[in-house]
């Protein structure tokens, strides 16, 4: 059956993942027409703030932004009717924090949304994996002459 892409325009994006990989799918949903929303936890604030401003601008110009606290009720109702609104939601949790923010994927993609999780070893698995993780899971390591594995950089896949 052939695939008949759907129109990105007008569909709300809720973003919750950080860094790289997440805030790159959110971005180029963005550039297609959606409305993206980034979400933040107070104890939680997206690494790439860290970092060189004008990359977190190019990620997340033109995004909505709001941190919301998980911990109160009042924080877990707001994430509770933004991701029931949400056409599409991103996020790059372990399970124990979507449980913590009271939110259940399987619920929300049998009401329709469409779920994108990025994880290292799965949604089942509470494994933390970075860039380096991946780099090696996906093969992306060299050899060097003596058959060793030789590392070839940082975060090579984890976009």
């Amino acid at each position: 059956m052939p695939l008949h892409p759907r129109p990105v325009e007008g569909l709300l994006v809720v973003d919750f993942s950080a860094l790289w990989a997440g805030p790159l799918c959110a971005h180029l949903l963005g550039l297609a027409g959606a409305r993206v929303v980034k979400v933040e936890t107070p104890d939680r604030p997206d690494g790439a703030r860290r970092g060189n401003p004008d990359f977190y601008r190019l990620l997340h110009g033109g995004h909505e932004s709001v941190v919301l606290d998980p911990t109160t009720t009042g924080g877990r109702r707001a994430l509770a009717l933004l991701v029931g609104a949400a056409d599409i939601v991103i996020e790059a949790s372990r399970p124990r924090a979507l449980t913590r923010f009271g939110l259940d994927a399987g619920a929300a993609v049998a009401s329709g949304t469409t779920w994108v999780s990025i994880t290292a070893a799965g949604r089942s698995a509470n494994r933390v994996g970075f860039g380096d993780d991946l780099a090696a899971a996906a093969g992306l390591v060299a050899y060097g002459s003596d058959d060793v594995p030789l590392f070839v950089g940082d975060a090579l896949a984890e976009p």
